[in-house]
């Protein structure tokens, strides 16, 4: 692939970098609709919500991460993700999420706070992220 159509994507959390390399593209579940960013998009600053973010290394493998909330910083063919958790595929089982998720959610119907609205959520996104490997 050419150099010049390659983008550089970080994905960092407050604990550490979770991604680092290059891309061919980048998909991230922006606050008013998911978005795709591809070779000379244009710069933006945009928040994000909990979701699946999709990278598409410039070796064509695809790597997906099940995000917390953040946002993403592009400009000039580099990518910041800079969120509040994020979970590999490739480290997530889904039977240990679907347990989690379970009591998460009994301690929601108890407690109805947004803390654990927000704990349901994450589960619920990183349950997805897991099962996509798997299809």
């Amino acid at each position: 692939m050419e150099q010049e159509k390659i983008l550089d994507v970080e994905i960092v959390t407050p604990q550490m970098i979770i991604f680092e390399g290059k891309a061919q593209s980048v998909s991230v579940p922006g606050s008013k609709n998911p978005f795709q960013i591809l070779n000379n998009h244009a710069p933006i600053v945009s928040t994000l919500d909990v979701g699946l973010t999709k990278i598409v290394d410039d070796k064509g493998n695809l790597h997906l991460y099940a995000t917390g909330t953040g946002f993403t910083e592009v400009h000039r063919n580099k990518i910041s993700i800079l969120v509040e958790n994020a979970f590999s595929s490739a480290e997530l089982n889904s039977d240990e999420i679907r347990t989690e998720l379970t009591k998460a959610k009994e301690l929601y119907k108890s407690n109805k706070t947004a803390e654990f609205e927000m704990a349901v959520l994450e589960l619920e996104n990183k349950l997805k992220c897991a099962e996509k490997v798997k299809n």
